[in-house]
């Protein structure tokens, strides 16, 4: 295969990878009584620790209203709380509740090892490529947006 049919190739695969993990995003938000987007904030928050509202606000690409909205459904779902923050007590952080924190963490435990697994068939050097590719293309699709 040459440089270019694999490039082709790459492309023509990446939707509908992209609209499997969607889709499995999608089930597990339904699971939780959430939107995907819902989900999102709960997994920004899963990943990267207690926020304040206006960095998910920029993460997600929300309005402050748009957040304040969402930052109320996902503690009445019982999925994050509001906590003071420990080192300026005048801001409030929005953090995953541990108990659902750790209900996500298990559901997507297989979606995990199936990712997992699959690597498992590359070489070091492969993998060192694939992550580069991830990488790289989180870095550029994430400046599209600004």
């Amino acid at each position: 295969m040459s440089s270019e049919e694999a490039v082709e190739l790459i492309v023509r695969l990446l939707p509908p990878w992209l609209s499997a993990v969607q889709a499995v995003n999608e089930v597990i938000a339904r699971e939780a009584g959430v939107g995907a987007s819902d989900l999102r904030c709960v997994h920004e928050l899963v990943v990267d620790g207690p926020l304040p509202a206006g960095e998910l606000a920029r993460r997600l690409h929300l309005t402050s209203g748009a957040i304040t909205h969402m930052v109320d459904r996902l503690t009445a779902a019982g999925l994050v709380c509001r906590v003071q923050d420990r080192r300026d007590r005048r801001r409030v952080l929005v953090e995953a509740d541990p108990v659902a924190r750790e209900r996500l963490i298990k559901r997507y435990t297989m979606l995990d090892e199936q990712v997992r697994r699959t690597l498992a068939q590359f070489t070091a050097a492969e993998r060192a490529v694939v992550a580069r590719f991830v990488e790289a293309s989180v870095r550029d699709i994430r400046a599209l947006l600004g």
